[in-house]
């Protein structure tokens, strides 16, 4: 169903509702309405169920709840400087939104690192702020520093689709090949780490060119690129 900013959703209101991009829950009427303009998208895992507006965007704006995945640019006394994208303003990651944070105990971040993040306030005319933790549990729940691996730039839709999308078959199809550590940003970045930097590549490569193919053709790409690393390996050898 097309929706338009401000319009009503409709999802089961007897069930818990997680909000996903482009959708606000209004604090004094307790309202779930989009803030963009898109389909809106309704994933139900039986206890809970996700409520969100896919939509076409270039650039990236932060929402509430949105897992990014962001580069450090520079650090303060109190927090760091991270950009989520090249066409939106970077945003506040503060020295005590890590696991087990303190005052004496904080994390050693330095710029150009990566961090996985959750955005956990995105008021309008402030600098939007993420966090590295679960803030209802004190866990890192996957968030934190992304060693090694490479990232992949893909479209807004393309990301939200590996994220929300749980039929999406991208990644299982490249588990038949490898095992990898992918993290899935909202804002278009991709994270993926194999234990063999060629599997990495052959990952990279997959998922740059699948983004703008029809699903039906994933598995020949896929296998086409496992191959071709593999057959090189093999004239090397």
């Amino acid at each position: 169903m097309y929706v338009l900013p401000g319009d009503e959703l409709v999802y089961d209101q007897t069930k818990p509702v997680v909000l996903g991009p482009g959708v606000y829950c209004d604090p004094r009427t307790q309202n779930i309405i989009p803030v963009n303009a898109g389909i809106q998208k309704v994933k139900d895992s039986g206890r809970k169920q996700m409520v969100y507006v896919d939509y076409d965007s270039k650039r990236y704006t932060p929402s509430v709840g949105d897992l990014v995945i962001g580069i450090i640019t520079n650090g303060f006394s109190d927090s760091y400087r991270v950009s989520l994208s090249s066409f939106s303003n970077s945003v506040s990651l503060s020295y005590m939104a890590f696991p087990n944070a303190s005052k004496k105990n904080r994390p050693t971040l330095k710029v150009g690192d990566l961090v996985y993040a959750r955005v956990c306030s995105a008021e309008k005319e402030l600098e939007a702020e993420i966090e590295c933790v679960d803030s209802t549990t004190g866990e890192s729940a996957g968030l934190g520093l992304l060693e090694g691996g490479m990232i992949v730039e893909v479209s807004l839709g393309f990301a939200r689709n590996l994220l929300f999308d749980e039929e999406f078959p991208l990644l299982l199809l490249l588990s038949k090949h490898t095992q990898f550590e992918v993290a899935i940003g909202v804002n278009g970045k991709i994270w993926i780490k194999c234990e063999e930097v060629r599997d990495t590549m052959a990952c990279y490569r997959s998922i740059m060119d699948c983004q703008s193919k029809p699903i039906a053709e994933y598995k020949t790409i896929i296998k086409g690129h496992f191959d071709s690393l593999k057959s090189i390996e093999d004239d090397t050898n």
